[in-house]
C-alpha cells in the first residue's frame, strides 16, 4: 500500500538498511546511539530498584543486567529478528507493571514476566501479526511518529533543564543553553554534507558537553571509582513464584508491549524500507517474548523495540541495522565494564535532551510528510488531531491520577504512545471508517 513506501529515497541515506559501514564508522555511529540510550537505561534501573528496596550492590547488578539484556536483544533483533535499525530496551508499560507488582516480591515479578513473555510468543505463533499490516494506513503511521515525539516531551523537559542533576529542580539557564544546542544541531543536520551529516549528533553533543564542562565543573568521581571489569552476581536472584494477580497484570502489559513494538517497527519501515515488514513484525514480537522470558528469570524489566529510533535514523541519515547491532555490542561491553557505562553517563543531561529534541523534531516533519503525501481531508483532521492531542496529554497526567486507575487501565492510560495508537486505530477503522479504502 502507498503508506508503506519509505519517506526518503534510499540514495538519500549514507548507509541503507543492509549496508555494512566500515568498522571505524560503524563504531562511531554506534557510539552516538549508546550515548543517548544509556541515560534512559539509568532511569529504567533506578525506579524498580527503589521499589524493591535494593541495596547499592543490587542496584548495580540490576543496571548491569539491563545493559546486558538490551545489548544482547538489540543485536539479535538487528541481525535475525525484525532486522531494522531499532534499539531494544526496558518497556515503559512493563516498568509501570513492575512497580505495581513489586510489593508481591521479586519472585512473583519473575514468574509473572516469564508468563507474559511466553504468552506473547504463543500469540505470535497463533495470531500471525502480519495481518496487522494493512490497517497501518498513512494516518495511523503518521500519528505514531508524531506521538513518539510528543509523548517524550515531559521527559525531554526534565533532561533539558538538568532536573535531577546538581540542581535537582532544574535550571532555566541550562534549558536556554540546551535550546541553543537544539538550534545549532538542527543547522548542522541540515547544512552538513556527506560523512559530516552522519556525525552531526556526536559533534553537537561534544560541543555541548564542552560548554557545560566550562560552565559547571563536572564530577568525575563516579567515572574514576568505577571498576574496569565486573560480572553481575546472582544471575537468577530467586526461584520464580506464581501469583495469579501478578501474571494477569503482566499479561495485560504484554498486550501494550505488542502495540508499542508494532508501532515502532511500522514507523521505521516507512523510513528505512518496507520490503521485509511482513516478516519483521512476527519475528520482532517473538524475540520480544523471548526477551521477556530471559528478563523474568534474571528479575529485570522486559524489553520493547524503542520508538525513538526512527528520529535518530532520519537525523544522521544512517539506516544501517549493522551500526545499531554494534551499539548492542557496546551495551554488552558496558555491562561488564562499568567504567565504559560511566563514560557514557558523563554527557550532561541537557546535551542529551537537546540531541533527542532535534531528532524528534525531524521525526514530526517526517510524520507530516506521510500524512499529507496523498492529500488530506476533513476526516483526517479528527483521525490525526485527536489521538495526537490526547496521547500527548496523557504524558502530562500527574502520576497520582494514573495510580488511582485499575491496573488494566493504568498500563494503557499511563502510556501516551500506546493510548494514542489504540485511539487512532479506533477512529481510522471503526468510528470514522472510510469504506472506500477497506
Amino acid at each position: 500500500m502507498g503508506g508503506n513506501r519509505q519517506i526518503l529515497d534510499k540514495t538519500e541515506f549514507i548507509y541503507n538498511i543492509d549496508d555494512r559501514p566500515p568498522l571505524k564508522l560503524a563504531l562511531l555511529y554506534a557510539l552516538q546511539w549508546a550515548i543517548i540510550i544509556v541515560p534512559v537505561f539509568v532511569t529504567s534501573a533506578m525506579m524498580p530498584a527503589k521499589a524493591l528496596n535494593m541495596g547499592p550492590d543490587e542496584e548495580v547488578r540490576f543496571f548491569q543486567l539491563i545493559l546486558l539484556s538490551s545489548g544482547v536483544f538489540t543485536t539479535l533483533q538487528c541481525l535475525w529478528g525484525h532486522r531494522y535499525p531499532l534499539i531494544d530496551g526496558p518497556s515503559t508499560a512493563l516498568f509501570l507493571t513492575f512497580i505495581v507488582v513489586a510489593p508481591y516480591g521479586l519472585a512473583a515479578v519473575q514468574a509473572a514476566e516469564i508468563a507474559g513473555g511466553l504468552l506473547l510468543m504463543a500469540a505470535v505463533i497463533i495470531l500471525k501479526p502480519k495481518r496487522i499490516i494493512p490497517i497501518m494506513t498513512p494516518n495511523v503511521v503518521g500519528v505514531i511518529l508524531m506521538l513518539i515525539s510528543l509523548t517524550l516531551l515531559p521527559w525531554l523537559g526534565r533532561l533539558m533543564t538538568g532536573e535531577g542533576s546538581s540542581s535537582s529542580g532544574g535550571d532555566p539557564a541550562k534549558f536556554l543553553i540546551s535550546v541553543a544546542l537544539v538550534l545549532l544541531m538542527s543547522v548542522m543536520a541540515y547544512k552538513l554534507k556527506g560523512f559530516f551529516k552522519s556525525v552531526w549528533l556526536i559533534t553537537g553533543m561534544t560541543i555541548g558537553t564542552a560548554v557545560f564542562f566550562v560552565i559547571e565543573q563536572p564530577s568525575f568521581s563516579h567515572f574514576l571509582s568505577s571498576s574496569w571489569f565486573s560480572i553481575p552476581p546472582g544471575i537468577i536472584p530467586s526461584k520464580p513464584q506464581f501469583t495469579a494477580s501478578a501474571v494477569i497484570a503482566f499479561a495485560i502489559s504484554y498486550m501494550a508491549v505488542a502495540v508499542n513494538s508494532i508501532g515502532s517497527i511500522q514507523a521505521i519501515a516507512n523510513i528505512a524500507g518496507s520490503e521485509r515488514l511482513s516478516s519483521a513484525i512476527p519475528r520482532g514480537l517473538f524475540i520480544n517474548g523471548v526477551a521477556g522470558v530471559f528478563c523474568g528469570f534474571v528479575g529485570i524489566i522486559g524489553l520493547v523495540s524503542y520508538s525513538m529510533s526512527p528520529g535518530i535514523v532520519l537525523s544522521i541519515r544512517v539506516a544501517s541495522r549493522f551500526a545499531v547491532a554494534w551499539c548492542g555490542i557496546l551495551l554488552i561491553l558496558a555491562a561488564f565494564i562499568p567504567k565504559l557505562a560511566a563514560f557514557f553517563a558523563l554527557v550532561p543531561t541537557p546535551v542529551i535532551g537537546a540531541a533527542l529534541c532535534t531528532a524528534m523534531g525531524i521525526q514530526i516533519g517526517a510524520a507530516l510528510e506521510i500524512i499529507t503525501r496523498s492529500g488530506i481531508s476533513e476526516r483526517s483532521y479528527y483521525i490525526v488531531g485527536l489521538p495526537v492531542v490526547l496521547g500527548a496529554l496523557v504524558g502530562f497526567m500527574p502520576p497520582e491520577i494514573i495510580s488511582q486507575l485499575p491496573q488494566a487501565f493504568r498500563v494503557f492510560l499511563g502510556n501516551g504512545l500506546i493510548f494514542g495508537i489504540l485511539l487512532v486505530l479506533f477512529l481510522e477503522h471503526v468510528a470514522m471508517r472510510n469504506r472506500s479504502i477497506h
